[in-house]
């Protein structure tokens, strides 16, 4: 085949071996080595690779290079203005040659990162370089014909081949030989021709930039180029019909995919941040694309509230029921109800608003949302909470278990237990728990951003307000502060009494709670383990209501005394109560509810010490009584604790009179929100208050302007709906006719602290500290979010008194539990003083960097700035402010850069490659040292 006539790359007739094979005869036959000309639409080094030792054995290669022209199908029209003719040729025929410029230097990067493509690079930029050929390229016009050309007469090889890999070796192609001199003639004239027309090209520049040094940032930024780059350009020609910010739009990508992956999804960033728009997003598209249902689970206050609202404004056709709704539907075998408008195999995606409260796995609603889930094909879920973990890390494990498939699904990520790894992480202590004990299965389920990633990595961001008005998003800094009190002169010895009836340090303590724990009195067998656990939830519980409030203790205690008679009367009757025919006779007191009592009730034991135990029952409700009667004598006039909020209303109020520029600005100035998280606590204000506020002339600006919301009633003739929206009407978007501002001072259950826009307000007063420290989070995140419009929002922790403290370990409590949330989802807000914000991020693949910091920190400095590697969300930003400042230079920078990958010089380099290499995936495929 030393002269070849047909070429097709089939069954081994392939351009390389007819090239290889005519250039190796004219050279073993030829006195003087030949020339070769080459006219190719498209080169790489792959090609030029598989000639390289024979075409280095030429006299000189002289290399023209083109632009293919624009197939009829991806031709452009012409538009009105542009040139016509070959001047129009001549434009289209500059853009397809800096398309095709730039498709070198992508093919470039795209070289296998490794000695051997490498090596192949060096050698073309060696003979580039020597002398012995030359390159040009031709600029007036397309160049369609490709041809291999022998000098001399010594033949021509023309077809379709670029002079490319697959060109020369796979691609199926069409080339002719020709040896007749008339025509190999006519072919050296047409290529000479078009060379002199062409212009010198230094194609050798293109690929000596992949062993140029570069600044390690770029290198950096080239690899989150690799790592991320389709992901920016597929998402941003996306756009879904509401209006979202951009942190909000990269959040529905990443939940998208972790969807996809598992079914389900987290979405738990910090209150605030909108979690609702990312859902919401989420089910227009199921709903509105997909034409599949997608029912929405919700508290009755945000279903009735934000999220009727939230339907009206964008026109969302979501079926929204409330948890009680949801555990009450026979479809589901929990009652009688039929909330749910569909059959639940009808329901594609299930979206839980608040999923926090499914997080105790034996409720009702817990099964009832496992029931709805189940089918085949599975039904997507996400759970939206910025609090998943609450009181123990077994919260966050119970709520992966709505979508997660089984214990082993982590296993490739060395996870071969989920249960036991949550195990291990609750064995540790709160306070030395490492993060990393929970990070990859967090990172594998879980959209977390924070307010600081947010601020750092979308500084110029906007939201749209009602009114289309576009605002950059900010938020407030929050001002953490604690408040005490002194109860020990209203109730002297109060409290080491009541230490002293829990715990004697003598045996049994004096209130020995008989009445909740009659197993306890078996003279044989152990007591009912149930009863040993609520018997210590009433302890606590005693001392938490008088934490709160003494009207809250007080009413209580009265309760808890007549519950003592009663069941002493059932007792004497040979029966033991259940707490439902207890509180039945409680609420009614009625002969019809004492004969039920007496008939729905287990009969007395046989084993049961019925003497000690009624004994034990009258002695408890004696000293309860004295309690209750000690706490009395606390009255609203002498509580040093209402003392408090006033004092601190009166504050309050004075600095936004000092502070504020206008009338309503010095409204807004002093709104507060004062929380507690007892019913009775909320009226023992509410009604000290109405009194106080019409007299103290440090409360002036607040008279008639005091609303309470306690539950779903309204309070004296005030709705909970036109409390609210008195109170915040600019924030909440009261409706027209319900937008006066009327409230300045809403004292409030924690009925409030979920799912409310209440950020026209500043301040919070937290008159009482719930054991669920993530209740304080919830309630700053009414007033601390987007769209707030002051500069810090002050947010007050009223501490129990000293003695009551020593004996509720509440502070103690609240710290161990915050350690936990802290080590595992992490806080971005200081919760109480003296705590601290950690800030964990999951955001998009994000990848652990090890052994980052072990190298020169120097290498990532860019303008004195470090640059932290955190998260694949932070990765992207990066990413998007260097695109912005060095755009084509970070696409077109090579993967491999710098010879220290070969000859392992420029260590700094190596480090960045290496780091990278780990982080992304992207391993070596060969030792390059």
């Amino acid at each position: 085949m030393s002269h070849p006539e047909f070429v097709d790359n089939l069954d081994g007739n392939t351009l390389e071996r007819a090239l290889r094979e005519h250039l190796d005869h004219l050279l073993g036959t030829l006195r003087d080595p030949p020339s070769v000309s080459i006219a190719t639409g498209y080169f790489n080094p792959g090609g030029f690779g598989r000639l390289f030792d024979v075409l280095r054995q030429a006299a000189e290669v002289r290399l023209l290079l083109g632009a293919e022209p624009v197939p009829a199908a991806r031709l452009p029209e012409r538009r009105l203005g542009e040139p016509r003719g070959e001047r129009y040729e001549k434009k289209l025929a500059d853009e397809e040659l800096g398309h095709a410029e730039r498709k070198l230097r992508r093919d470039r990067d795209r070289l296998p990162f490794s000695v051997t493509s490498r090596a192949a690079v060096g050698e073309l930029l060696k003979f580039l370089d020597s002398g012995k050929i030359e390159v040009r390229r031709y600029g007036h016009r397309f160049l369609h014909g490709k041809a291999f050309l022998f000098s001399d007469n010594h033949g021509v090889v023309a077809g379709s081949s670029n002079f490319t890999l697959a060109g020369l070796t796979s691609n199926l192609e069409l080339n002719l030989g020709q040896y007749q001199p008339g025509v190999v003639t006519r072919v050296e004239q047409w290529f000479d021709r078009l060379w002199n027309e062409a212009e010198p090209y230094d194609l050798a520049a293109i690929y000596r930039e992949q062993f140029i040094e570069h600044p390690p940032y770029l290198i950096y930024l080239r690899a989150l180029w690799e790592r991320y780059g389709d992901e920016l350009e597929e998402e941003a020609g996306e756009s879904g019909r509401i209006r979202l910010t951009r942190f909000q739009t990269d959040g529905v990508f990443r939940a998208k995919r972790i969807l996809a992956a598992y079914n389900g999804v987290l979405v738990a960033d910090s209150v605030g941040l909108g979690k609702s728009f990312i859902a919401a997003e989420l089910f227009t598209e199921v709903i509105e694309q997909n034409r599949q249902r997608a029912l929405l689970i919700a508290p009755a206050q945000l279903r009735d509230g934000m999220w009727s609202q939230f339907k009206t404004r964008y026109q969302v056709g979501i079926e929204v029921v409330s948890f009680e709704q949801l555990a009450g539907d026979r479809q589901l075998g929990q009652g009688e109800g039929s909330a749910l408008s569909a059959d639940v195999d009808d329901y594609s995606l299930i979206v839980i608003d608040e999923a926090h409260a499914f997080r105790n796995p034996d409720s009702k609603r817990a099964r009832a949302l496992r029931q709805l889930l189940r089918g085949d094909p599975p039904r997507k879920v996400v759970l939206l909470t910025a609090t998943p973990v609450n009181n123990s890390l077994w919260d966050l494990y119970d709520l992966l278990t709505y979508f997660v498939g089984h214990d082993a699904v982590f296993a490739d990520r060395g996870i071969p237990s989920l249960k036991r790894r949550f195990q291990q992480a609750s064995d540790e202590d709160p306070f030395s728990l490492s993060p990393d004990t929970l990070f990859d299965i967090l990172d594998e389920t879980t959209v977390r951003r924070t307010r600081h990633f947010v601020q750092r990595y979308y500084p110029n961001d906007n939201f749209q307000l009602k009114d289309g008005t576009e605002v950059t998003i900010r938020f407030p800094d929050p001002v953490v502060r604690s408040r005490s009190y002194d109860l020990d002169h209203v109730l002297p010895g109060f409290f080491d009494e009541f230490a002293e009836i829990l715990d004697s340090g003598q045996g049994d303590p004096k209130l020995t709670m008989a009445r909740y724990w009659p197993t306890r009195y078996r003279r044989e067998g152990a007591p009912d383990s149930r009863e040993t656990a609520l018997v210590g939830l009433i302890r606590s519980g005693l001392l938490k209501r008088f934490e709160s409030s003494s009207r809250a203790f007080v009413r209580t205690v009265t309760k808890m005394v007549a519950a003592h008679d009663d069941f002493a009367r059932a007792v004497e009757a040979g029966v033991i109560p259940s707490s439902d025919s207890l509180a039945a006779l409680q609420e009614t007191d009625s002969d019809e509810a004492w004969e039920a009592l007496l008939r729905e009730g287990e009969p007395v034991e046989d084993d049961l010490d019925t003497r000690r135990l009624l004994e034990d029952v009258r002695s408890d409700r004696s000293l309860l009584d004295k309690l209750r009667d000690r706490a009395a004598t606390v009255r609203a006039e002498n509580d040093p604790k209402l003392r408090l909020l006033l004092d601190e209303l009166a504050r309050i109020a004075a600095t936004a009179q000092r502070e504020g520029i206008s009338e309503g600005d010095v409204r807004n100035r002093r709104k507060v929100l004062v929380f507690s998280y007892f019913g009775d606590t909320v009226e023992w204000i509410a009604e000290h208050l109405g009194s106080v506020l019409e007299t103290d002339r440090r409360l002036a600006g607040y008279r008639g302007r005091l609303a309470v919301v306690r539950g779903p009633d309204s309070f004296e003739g005030v709705t909970r709906t036109d409390a609210v929206f008195g109170f915040a009407p600019l924030s909440t978007e009261a409706p027209p006719g319900r937008a006066d501002d009327k409230y300045d001072i809403l004292v409030t259950t924690d009925v409030l602290a979920e799912g409310m826009n209440l950020q026209q307000c500043g301040r919070i007063i937290n008159y009482d500290l719930p054991w669920n420290p993530m209740r304080l989070v919830q309630r700053h995140g009414r007033i601390d979010r987007i769209g707030s419009p002051h500069a810090n929002v002050f947010l007050t922790c009223v501490f129990p008194d000293r003695q009551l403290e020593a004996l509720l370990a509440l502070e103690e409590r609240i710290r161990r539990k915050l350690a936990q949330a802290a080590a595992s989802i992490g806080l971005d807000q200081i919760v109480i003083p003296g705590t601290e914000k950690t800030e964990h991020v999951f955001a998009d693949d994000r990848k652990k960097i090890e052994g980052l910091r072990k190298g020169d920190p120097s290498l990532f400095e860019r303008g004195g700035e470090e640059v932290h590697a955190h998260s694949g969300e932070e990765y992207r930003q990066e990413l998007r402010k260097g695109i912005e400042r060095w755009g084509d230079r970070i696409r077109n920078l090579a993967w491999g850069v710098g010879s220290g990958f070969v000859s392992g010089a420029r260590t700094g380099y190596v480090f960045c490659a290496r780091v990278f290499d780990r982080v992304f995936m992207r391993f070596v495929p060969e030792d390059p040292e």
